[in-house]
């Protein structure tokens, strides 16, 4: 099945998961109800398993291409250059959206002035949390609690980012406008990438680029566009394991591509805000920090990496007052 154009363009940028391809995305994009679509497959896997996949579905449109260029973000710019849609739909390979979310999607973005939006998703977690790390983590909840609704001041019904630069689920999905969408489910008008891409300086610590969909989500956020959680459809996220960081670039990234967020999309704007993103980076070094006592040195690593690329980001940013000079010049 082949067509010039479609309304929504599926990208899915995956890196050796041919399982989750095979058993999750694909079967669920197979039981759509809105039959108007394409499925771009943009792999950057190091062999040709999910190639092999992607034959199994004759019945769907899928084009398919092994990526020239390995991480979340550039498979998502570059992808994007070969779609056909009015819209753009981004999801995971684990990513198992409900039969409707097509259907709801072309609904919102034909009937509102929607820039992105996403049916609501719900997250599995197949991890083990029992013994003295689920205690660590219960006691870190508490300080994140803390942290979270008496400093940084989380809305808790709707998706927000904080002044820390840090993400918020809300505690229950609700149809509201949002201030960022997720990488697993996040749809856009094409137009939207006329001028903006995804900053691939979060590619820093391996192809998984945590907070990507923070970033590019926010930054439209920030100039007026609306974005929002739909009422109806809805996608499971299955956070299969493999296939993402390892746990030193894990925290790495937890420090430095938040420090990014920060820096390029609050900072600028709330001066103050540099005591919430202090207070997020301190929380996550102290989590790193007693992960030691439970046998894990990794985390604690890719903290020390992550501060050590903000010092050499910031001795390569340009100064405040270089810049003001430059502008009236």
């Amino acid at each position: 099945m082949t067509q010039e154009d479609c309304k929504i363009s599926v990208i899915i940028a995956t890196k050796n998961r041919a399982e989750a391809l095979k058993n999750i995305s694909l079967p669920a994009l197979a039981k759509q109800t809105f039959k108007d679509f394409e499925i771009i497959v943009w792999d950057a896997s190091e062999n040709d398993d999910s190639a092999e996949v992607v034959k199994g579905f004759p019945d769907l449109n899928i084009r398919y291409f092994k990526a020239p260029r390995v991480g979340s973000c550039s498979q998502r710019n570059d992808a994007v250059k070969v779609a056909k849609g009015e819209i753009i739909y981004f999801i995971d390979d684990d990513s198992e959206p409900s039969p409707d979310a097509l259907e709801v999607i072309n609904q919102a973005m034909s009937t509102e002035e929607l820039a992105g939006c996403s049916p609501p998703v719900n997250n599995s977690c197949p991890f083990n949390r029992k013994g003295f790390g689920s205690l660590l983590r219960k006691t870190f909840g508490l300080i994140k609690f803390f942290l979270k609704f008496l400093l940084l001041k989380e809305e808790r019904w709707k998706r927000v980012v904080r002044k820390s630069g840090r993400n918020a689920w809300p505690i229950k999905e609700a149809p509201l406008g949002a201030q960022w969408l997720s990488g697993c489910s996040m749809a856009f008008r094409k137009g939207v990438f006329a001028d903006h891409l995804f900053d691939e300086e979060l590619q820093k610590f391996g192809g998984y680029a945590l907070g990507e969909d923070v970033m590019f989500t926010y930054r439209l956020y920030r100039e007026g566009a609306i974005i929002k959680v739909l009422s109806k459809g809805s996608l499971l996220h299955h956070n299969q394991p493999g296939g993402r960081m390892n746990l030193v670039n894990l925290y790495a990234a937890k420090i430095f591509n938040y420090y990014l967020i920060w820096r390029k999309n609050i900072y600028p704007y709330d001066k103050k805000s540099i005591l919430a993103f202090s207070l997020s980076t301190i929380t996550t070094a102290c989590e790193a920090f007693l992960k030691l006592f439970i046998g894990k040195s990794a985390p604690l690593k890719g903290v020390l990496l992550g501060l050590k690329e903000i010092i050499k980001y910031k001795k390569t940013e340009p100064r405040e007052d270089l810049r003001c000079f430059a502008s009236k010049r």
